[in-house]
């Protein structure tokens, strides 16, 4: 247990290590890859999606802890493979799934697995790491997906990982020219979700629950988000 800031409990390094090594995201991997695998033996071919979303993101910067497994796939047909719906091999460990044509979400107690369709936005080659059983999306691709696909509305924890990748990490890893390109139609919309969440005791809510060893104050970070989109972003 960590001190006190602001009336929450502050997470602390050793906490977010031992997440990494023993969190519930653990076994939510185990069963993905599980999933994964059985999905590739009934169509007779190799199957490899990337993990991305804050889970990943947790792996390259230990900035927080994260949950859930966000697995990236660019066939809608292995939506098929994969849902409850059509495999009923899984079905004692999942309580429920939603299922969509690009998407398939599968809760579980520990809790939740999202398969998303979804091509590369920045063409980057994956990553590999001794610490996960799955390739992963580079760290830039990962905030591509979540500025470019729901900027408009943009959570706190999304806003927190944006703030960790460009003060965390090395400048080469931020890909900006081509994020710069990537982003440039939809700057407007990014802005007014910032400013909405600016505002919001909601949001306000959700940033004080991030847990995380450093949290910044989340007017200030909103700012400097907006200015990061006014330098960086604007056309």
């Amino acid at each position: 247990m960590g001190t006190r800031r602001g009336g929450a409990t502050v997470t602390t390094t050793a906490e977010i290590q031992a997440h990494l090594s023993g969190g519930s995201w653990r076994m939510l991997e185990k069963l993905a890859m599980q999933m994964v695998s059985d999905a590739a033996a009934a169509a007779k071919c190799d199957f490899k999606p990337l993990l991305g979303g804050g889970t990943r993101l947790m792996l390259a910067m230990q900035h927080r802890i994260s949950d859930d497994i966000d697995l990236f796939i660019r066939d809608p047909q292995w939506i098929g493979y994969l849902t409850p719906r059509l495999n009923d091999r899984f079905e004692p460990l999942i309580d429920a799934y939603d299922e969509g044509a690009t998407s398939l979400k599968i809760k579980v107690p520990q809790g939740e697995i999202d398969f998303i369709v979804s091509m590369s936005l920045l063409g980057l080659e994956s990553q590999q790491s001794a610490g996960c059983l799955f390739e992963l999306e580079p760290v830039a691709e990962v905030l591509a997906k979540k500025l470019f696909y729901r900027g408009w509305a943009l959570t706190p924890r999304d806003l927190f990982d944006w703030w960790c990748i460009e003060t965390l990490l090395p400048s080469d890893q931020t890909h900006a020219t081509p994020m710069a390109k990537l982003l440039a139609g939809r700057v407007g919309a990014i802005d007014a979700a910032l400013k909405q969440m600016r505002g919001s005791p909601g949001a306000a809510l959700v940033w004080q629950s991030i847990r995380a060893p450093v949290l910044p104050n989340l007017q200030h970070t909103v700012d400097w988000a907006r200015q990061r989109l006014l330098d960086a972003f604007s056309s």
